[in-house]
């Protein structure tokens, strides 16, 4: 039988525990003016520097440094207060033990030599990394102030605005140092100091740790020592279970956890980090990166806002069971924190790396965006600070001129996104009266609620950059608005389109995902970005045409929310005058927006050919007006509509590799690449190459998953589009468990009732029916047909798809009488609603014909499988690899009632278009075997029928599954061993 079409189709803490925190000081990190040391610490330092260097008799020297005392102990080594009399400075050393391997105090090394050449107002600054003689140290600058664990401890506590105003600051350090390849490995209150300026500074960068049992080091690069501290014993966390199909963690996904492995790894030196702020990964002995110092960065301001750590456990396995399992503390009763601030938090808290933010920059413009109103309130409050901020000492008269300019933002909201559209859109997504219509609106109204709120308060501070701080010229002024007003001209589009959801209800299918679509703020604080689009396409120089060319993109913005939310055939019709107008304005640029999204818009009504066309042109126009956007974007079309629809892999794979690719690469937007490397995968896909698709499929999910978040719902489109490859290598339990996570995606931004919920317990039936796992299989099928049949009623397309499933399911089992039954009310339902002639029938066709010639229903069966063929011929053309599916069935019928020349005939075609298209193996044993049947009766054959047994039994010894085929390895070898050529 056919493959399903789903599976092809669609794959488009603590409370003030001492203990808990084994690697905090026992002092200041650096100390304003000292007390003089009393004679309990004379003598401490005294024996600590005989330790270190011999006879305290004379000042110790550590090659130019003068040595004034000690700051500090860890496990690593001793921080010592110096003096650099060269340049005339204190300085902090940090002296590192003798007993360290060479290994180790290489690796210090190189880190530290690192850490020198970063210049950053967030981290402590390291002057120099060396040794004399046989000790090994390293120079920082001496900063006067307390640690930021004293900061958060203060009385009274800083409030929520000041924690997170604060903890920016360390963050900028960590993002810096992350840009540079290095990672703290150890980040928490105690590893940054405040400075008596209210400057936050990371130190301890770059040095891994190591905790001995039963001890801690104090600090990497720093100026503090530890106290030693004896843990908890260890004991293994509770399994987990994954009772529901819904969950998609797999076993070997779990963090298991050996106390004994973990006593091997804290004495040999691998776990590194402080066990109260460690993230899972880490706690494992695992390679620690940048989200791994963003979970200690969330831990820590989790601390500061709440006075608590986020996972509770008194013991590092008790805190590992709640951080595996996402068990987060309810916040406190009546705490000020808001809501979106613990959000921000709990997602830098996921216990997988891939589901933190995609970098700490990405994680500190979320923490500025909540701070913006607080901005607003403390200027306006504040005058002397805020005239401070403007550097040329404006009178108070013209400062509150300046202020007042940037105050109209809200106004640029209304008719878009106000009580009146939020009202419309409402009504008009409950009125489609669809079964999960109010879930999706509930979702949708907080989608653009923070859409609509950083709008706001990006345009806002965009202003005042200019008018009031003076932080930027008015030419970048005038290049970031012109940005936000193509963001609000979107936004506009979509919320139109919303509106008319209950004329057409496909908008509420895809109203979560033309959402999460709208193009990012963040661009338009890309300046760089902003001036070289701007110079490569600049507006006609006419103000009238100018402002005609504003007014059709205008329109194109409104088409293209309708062409992502399905409304094709509409769009295509409005779509003409803006085509016609962009000719009569002769402005290319915009000719070539508006041929890009008819070639979209006529793909998705399947108007193949034309979609190239216009597509080709459009690419012409944009790459010879240095139109980089559209050039990329129909770049990544064509790649689809040639590689795919029209099958000409080869040609598709250019268009990818050469064209798509490098354009998304040199656009440096992730998103673009990830969208680039999606289409190849599906053109690799389609020529049979698994390997290339499973390559270029993954590398899109973790730039999909980096740029976007793993909730997003491109994130779950990518799974699905792994799972089917999975699918197709045979490797079903890696199917499955992508489609798991892929479902809890969907059920998560959807709603368990959604219909693209639906399409993947569908295909989770598909992989459990090839799994021999009938009965589950069925359960799946099931579900997804009653979800379908709920929200889109008994006669929709979709409600075919699931009953032609069922009906493979029961073909399967050997129940010809109900797979005939369900396959024959699927063909009635597409024939009614789609025509006697869409290509949708042709698959329902075959797979009814394979019933009735199981079923000795020999004519009928002819009958429903030449349909088939001549619907696939109708719509691909008469060289099209899916025309192998009705060919092959046709001529194994033949064989069956002795026709070998029929049989020879459309064997003969099957193969000649599958190896036209080089497709893969897999797909021609089939074919081949049976042309080998056909030949044998013709003598002069027999050689090449033998040959053409033997490459099939090639294919199918070494592939582990060829899906529906009618033939497998018995057969071949059955064969085989009974026809020899004399």
């Amino acid at each position: 039988m056919d493959t399903p079409r789903d599976m092809r189709e669609r794959a488009a803490n603590d409370r003030g525990d001492a203990a808990d925190d084994l690697g905090d000081a026992s002092g200041s990190v650096s100390t304003s003016e000292r007390d003089p040391p009393d004679d309990l610490e004379r003598a401490i330092e005294a024996r600590v520097i005989e330790t270190l260097f011999g006879s305290p008799a004379r000042p110790p020297t550590l090659g130019r440094y003068v040595v004034l005392g000690t700051l500090g102990q860890g496990g690593m080594g001793t921080v010592l207060e110096a003096f650099d009399h060269t340049l005339d400075r204190k300085v902090a050393i940090k002296v590192l033990h003798e007993d360290l391997d060479d290994t180790h105090t290489a690796r210090l090394l190189r880190e530290a030599r690192a850490m020198a050449k970063l210049s950053h107002p967030n981290v402590v600054p390291v002057f120099e990394a060396d040794t004399a003689g046989d000790q090994t140290f390293v120079v920082m600058e001496l900063v006067q102030g307390q640690t930021l664990r004293d900061w958060i401890r203060q009385q009274p506590r800083p409030d929520w605005r000041q924690c997170v105003e604060m903890f920016i600051q360390v963050g900028q350090g960590l993002a810096a140092a992350h840009a540079e390849g290095l990672v703290h490995r150890d980040f928490k209150p105690s590893n940054a100091i405040v400075d008596d300026e209210g400057r936050a500074r990371v130190l301890d960068f770059g040095l891994a740790r190591r905790i001995d049992v039963g001890s801690t080091d104090g600090g990497g690069l720093g100026h503090q020592g530890g106290p030693t501290e004896h843990d908890r014993a260890l004991d293994p966390p509770a399994p987990e279970h994954t009772d529901s199909p819904a969950m998609h963690r797999r076993d070997d996904d779990a963090l298991a956890f050996d106390p004994l492995s973990a006593r091997a790894l804290t004495k040999t030196g691998i776990i590194v980090g402080t066990p109260a702020y460690m993230p899972p990964e880490q706690v494992k002995g695992r390679e620690a990166d940048a989200r791994s110092d963003q979970f200690s960065f969330c831990v820590s301001l989790y601390e500061a806002v709440y006075g608590e750590r986020p996972f509770e456990g008194s013991t590092l396995t008790g805190r590992m069971d709640s951080m595996t399992r996402n068990r987060v503390r309810p916040a406190p009763k009546s705490h000020p924190v808001p809501a979106r601030l613990r959000a921000l938090l709990l997602r830098g808290l996921a216990a997988r790396p891939e589901e933190r933010w995609p970098s700490m920059d990405a994680l500190l413009h979320q923490l500025r965006t909540l701070l913006t109103p607080r901005t607003r309130r403390w200027m306006a409050m504040g005058l002397t600070a805020g005239l401070a901020m403007l550097g040329g000492g404006l009178a108070l008269g013209q400062y509150v001129e300046a202020k007042e300019r940037c105050t109209g933002a809200r106004a640029q909201m209304d008719g878009i996104w106000d009580d009146d559209r939020r009202r419309q859109v409402r009504g008009a997504i409950l009125g489609t009266e669809r079964s999960f219509a109010p879930g999706t609106w509930e979702r949708l109204e907080a989608q653009l609620d923070a859409y609509a709120q950083d709008w706001l308060d990006t345009h806002t501070e965009v202003c005042k950059a200019t008018s009031v701080r003076g932080e930027q010229s008015d030419e970048a002024l005038d290049l970031r608005m012109h940005c936000l007003g193509q963001r609000r001209t979107a936004l506009r589009a979509t919320i139109d389109v919303l509106a008319d959801a209950d004329a057409n209800t496909k908008v509420v299918d895809n109203a979560i995902t033309l959402v999460a679509s709208l193009p990012t703020l963040t661009r338009c604080d890309d300046l760089a970005w902003l001036e070289r689009h701007n110079q490569r396409v600049p507006p006609p120089e006419d103000p009238d045409v100018a402002a005609a060319v504003q007014a059709q993109r205008a329109h194109l913005a409104t088409l293209k929310a309708m062409y992502k939310a399905g409304r094709y055939a509409d769009a295509l019709d409005a779509l003409e005058a803006v085509v016609q107008q962009a000719q009569r304005l002769d402005y290319p640029p915009l000719r070539a927006e508006a041929l890009s999204l008819r070639g979209a818009l006529r793909e998705g009504t399947g108007q193949y050919a034309e979609a190239e066309e216009d597509l080709r042109q459009a690419h012409a126009l944009a790459t010879e007006h240095h139109h980089d956007p559209i050039a990329l974007d129909t770049a990544q079309l064509l790649t689809s509509v040639v590689g795919v629809r029209l099958a000409r892999h080869a040609e598709g794979r250019q268009w990818g590799q050469m064209v798509a690719l490098p354009l998304a690469q040199r656009s440096d937007e992730p998103y673009e690449e990830a969208r680039s490397l999606f289409m190849l995968g599906n053109v690799f896909n389609r020529h049979g190459d698994l390997d290339n698709a499973l390559d270029h499929h993954q590398r899109a999910l973790a730039l999909w998953d980096k740029a976007l978040g793993p909730d997003h719902p491109y994130v779950a489109n990518s799974l699905m589009s792994i799972a089917f490859v999975f699918h197709e290598q045979g490797d079903l339990d890696e199917a499955r468990a992508h489609l798991q996570r892929a479902l809890a995606i969907k059920q998560k931004t959807l709603g368990p009732d959604h219909i693209d919920v639906a399409t993947i317990l569908n295909n989770l039936g598909i992989v459990l029916n090839r799994q021999g796992d009938l009965d589950n299989a069925r359960v799946y099928y099931e579900r997804a047909l009653a979800r379908r049949e709920r929200a889109l009623g008994p006669d929709h397309p979709d409600v075919a798809g699931s009953l032609n499933n069922l009906g493979i399911l029961f073909y399967d089992r050997g129940d010809l009488d109900k797979a005939r039954a369900h396959l024959e009310r699927a063909l009635t339902i597409k024939q009614a609603v789609l025509g006697p002639d869409h290509p949708d029938l042709a698959g329902s066709l075959g797979n009814l014909g394979n019933v009735l010639l199981d079923q000795g229903d020999l004519d009928n069966a002819r009958r429903h499988l030449q349909r088939s063929l001549v619907i696939r011929e109708k719509a691909l053309g008469p060289d099209h690899p899916d025309l192998a599916y009705p060919l092959v069935r046709l001529a194994t019928m033949a064989l069956d009632t002795g026709a070998s020349a029929s049989a020879r005939a459309h064997a003969e075609r099957a193969i000649s278009v599958l190896e036209a298209a080089s497709v893969g193996p897999p797909r021609l044993a089939e074919a081949r075997f049976v042309l080998a049947q056909a030949l044998w009766h013709t003598h002069r054959e027999q050689t090449r029928a033998r040959a053409l047994a033997e490459q099939a039994r090639e294919v199918l010894a070494t592939a582990e599954s060829l899906g529906h085929s009618r033939v497998d390895l018995a057969d071949v070898d059955a064969w085989l061993a009974t026809h020899h050529v004399q």
